[in-house]
């Protein structure tokens, strides 16, 4: 899966995740126009904000969603201590479990808006999103976008951006390729279009560029344990760079494959990188590589204070989920609501928030992760800079690579597009607002 800012902000940003087998995710896409912000308060007292969540903590899959809530967490936690925003603390009131099942996620939503009467819907991330209701009540809403069905609605504000403009996760995988100087690659995905869509869009787009795509199955079956007849495959067809768009079952297994069948391959992972998967697959995961769209978790925090504060936060508050790609795009998501309500000041109502945001032209989280132009193209189109970091694993680390200056820095993610002077402006003046926010100006 991939969004405005590529496959996934976003982090890693460019996870993809699917639901088990013949999941269907049957969300309607809701026309711009029907998105208008409601003129209510819902949740909203003299010094509190009640929130809510909805993610698939237990179950089959939970493994690709449960994390996104303690990131939440973590930066709502952050800015209560502050004395939270505007005189107002953020009451993380409720956070509900659909458990992999579709019905329940609805059920849930309906609860959540309909009886607990949340403010805002600040986390979701789940396989089964559906916007309807969502969109119906005009409730702001936050969280993962892995079922491309976020866009073209004004209110609801996926990480990373809501669209998933596939083309511009191609760049960097073209990057890779030549730096490690393959010659044929090969791209496996699950037999569902959260899962196959991204390398179909490589395999043209590399077949375009004049790279040259030896072998693709985009049909193999959940959780990938067919996988090892492809790897066979890859390798009668010369394949020495393998795109794996599975998620970490899948690629694990392959991994597995790859060693006992002899396969020598570059592998780009787009999930899988996080602490606890690599210590328990340390042996397979060797020099396998990941894009992320944030600051790597390893640069250096002198260099970069957006990601100095997440990780102190983080291991004040959420410890065991600091370096977890998932949680980070739940503290993105935290961050961009607090920003909304401190820009909508005195007149705290969904609307408003829902349309302060939406005047953003290159939100960063304080400077973590790739800008998202929430005015012109976060909820419609797509617009550069594409930018992105590469991790490779190295032991029991995954270490920044290919981005590091001569003196061993790592810049602020490779740009895959080029960014104007307006642009720059614009980040600077987001970034200046993001920062009022955390520093805990303005409140009452």
């Amino acid at each position: 899966m991939r969004t405005s800012q590529s496959r996934i902000h976003g982090w890693s940003g460019r996870l993809t995740k699917v639901a088990v087998g013949a999941a269907t995710l049957t969300a309607g896409l809701i026309a711009l126009g029907g998105s208008a912000g409601a003129t209510g308060a819902p949740g909203v007292t003299s010094n509190s904000i009640t929130v809510g969540t909805i993610s698939t903590q237990t179950g089959p899959i939970s493994s690709n969603f449960s994390s996104l809530i303690y990131g939440e967490r973590a930066y709502f936690d952050y800015i209560n201590a502050q004395g939270g925003v505007n005189g107002r603390k953020i009451d993380y009131k409720y956070a509900l479990d659909d458990g992999g099942n579709p019905s329940q996620f609805n059920q849930l939503a309906s609860t959540l808006i309909n009886q607990d009467h949340v403010f805002a819907v600040t986390g979701v991330g789940t396989a089964f999103f559906t916007p309807n209701l969502f969109v119906e009540s005009k409730t702001p809403t936050y969280g993962y976008n892995v079922t491309n069905n976020w866009d073209k609605v004004s209110n609801l504000f996926a990480a990373g951006g809501s669209v998933q403009y596939l083309p511009g996760g191609t760049p960097p995988v073209g990057y890779l390729v030549s730096k490690v100087h393959a010659k044929k690659i090969a791209l496996v995905a699950y037999g569902i279009a959260a899962s196959a869509a991204a390398c179909e869009s490589d395999a043209s787009g590399l077949t375009k560029a004049g790279y040259t795509v030896a072998y693709s199955d985009y049909k193999i079956a959940y959780p990938g344990t067919t996988v090892a007849t492809d790897v066979q495959r890859m390798k009668a067809a010369g394949a020495d760079f393998v795109v794996s768009c599975m998620d970490v079952q899948g690629n694990v297994t392959m991994g597995r494959a790859i060693q006992q069948y002899g396969l020598k391959a570059t592998q780009l992972w787009l999930n899988g990188n996080d602490q606890k998967t690599l210590e328990q697959n340390q042996s397979l995961m060797q020099g396998v590589y990941f894009d992320t769209f944030h600051v790597p978790f390893l640069a250096s925090t002198s260099d970069y204070p957006g990601l100095k504060l997440y990780l102190t936060q983080m291991k004040k508050y959420e410890p065991k989920y600091a370096t977890d790609e998932v949680a980070i795009q739940g503290w993105e998501s935290a961050a961009l609501f607090v920003q909304g309500v401190k820009m909508a000041g005195k007149n705290l109502t969904q609307a408003n928030v829902v349309q302060q945001t939406n005047t953003l032209t290159a939100f960063t989280a304080g400077g973590l992760t790739t800008p998202v132009n929430w005015k012109d193209a976060g909820h419609a189109g797509h617009a550069p800079p594409y930018c992105s970091a590469f991790i490779v694993v190295k032991g029991i680390k995954y270490l920044p690579t290919l981005n590091t200056t001569k003196n061993g820095r790592v810049p602020l993610l490779r740009e895959h597009g080029r960014q104007g002077p307006a642009a720059q402006d614009a980040a600077r003046r987001d970034t200046h607002r993001e920062r009022q926010v955390t520093a805990g100006r303005g409140r009452r």
